[in-house]
């Protein structure tokens, strides 16, 4: 079992996939985080301008319209203190994990991803916050 969180911290989540985003709030919200989901980085940007609680967010890389670095570089200048994990199966591990460091994302999980890894990494970067 990972460690949840002690504080009912918020995550968003933002992915066009709706069946990703129905999994993804019900693992994450068993422990115990106050999960946001978006269909898209524009939809995810406009909850980040209006509301100041997320802590981390989660975004797949390849959706319609901006793609996962876009937004996360756009979450970042627009609130640097939230963490960014990218999600993506488009890539081998090198090139995410250069895409990431080229960005200076904080996370990234490669898809398929085991649900205890994705805790793992998560619980990491709330720590952090």
């Amino acid at each position: 079992m990972v460690a949840t969180p002690k504080n009912n911290p918020t995550l968003l989540y933002v992915d066009d996939n709706e069946n990703t985003l129905v999994l993804m709030k019900e693992v994450f919200s068993s422990e115990n985080y106050s999960v946001i989901t978006k269909l898209s980085g524009e939809e995810g940007l406009e909850y980040i301008k209006e509301n100041e609680n997320v802590s981390v967010v989660i975004s797949d890389y390849v959706m319609n319209g901006m793609n996962g670095l876009e937004f996360l570089k756009l979450v970042k200048d627009h609130s640097p203190t939230i963490k960014r994990c990218l999600c993506s199966g488009s890539f081998d591990r090198k090139t995410l994990e250069n895409k990431v460091k080229d960005q200076e994302i904080d996370g990234f999980l490669m898809k398929p991803v085991p649900i205890d890894e994705m805790l793992t990494t998560i619980n990491g970067l709330m720590k952090t916050v």
